[in-house]
């Protein structure tokens, strides 16, 4: 007969009131949680903690196209050079991307380059030094540094995958 009690007073209205909505509460509170923790830390420090890189292209354990644009997205008044696989880009083979907009205040520097706009792409292509990414892992070296200072070269080394 107790058993009885209990599973009457456990289907009983005050239970469903109460326990129904906790229970969807409980769900969403944990589907926040996993969403804010999933993002937290994805950030890759190299990154967020260095003011010279504003972007890695694509972005490091990416999927990717084999004719996808490789390159850095850096801070005015900054230059670099590209390796990929370990090829070396030739230097006119890089895109520099930079705005026309007062570029001599941009880089800091009283040269004649900088910006806000400041990318530095390369896109694979019959004839080019790399035809085109290989299949599977792809690994990118950037060696940057600043124009006023072109002795304090820095590197950042990145990987992704080509499909």
């Amino acid at each position: 007969m107790e058993t009885q009690d209990l599973s009457s007073k456990r289907s009983g209205p005050k239970f469903k009131r109460i326990v129904g909505p906790a229970l969807i509460t409980l769900g969403v509170v944990l589907v926040i949680f996993a969403l804010i923790i999933s993002t937290q830390g994805s950030e890759d420090i190299r990154i967020e903690g260095n003011p010279a890189i504003e972007a890695l292209i694509p972005e490091e354990d990416s999927e990717v196209l084999r004719q996808a644009a490789v390159g850095i997205d850096l801070a005015p008044g900054y230059d670099a050079e590209l390796t990929i696989n370990d090829i070396p880009i030739p230097r006119d083979q890089i895109n520099v991307l930079r705005s026309e907009d007062d570029p001599r205040e941009s880089a800091g520097t009283g040269g004649s380059f900088g910006s806000t706009l400041n990318r530095f792409v390369f896109q694979p292509l019959d004839g080019r030094a790399v035809p085109e990414l290989l299949g599977g892992r792809n690994c990118v070296v950037a060696e940057y540094w600043l124009l006023s200072d072109p002795s304090a070269r820095k590197r950042i080394k990145w990987c992704f995958t080509a499909l």
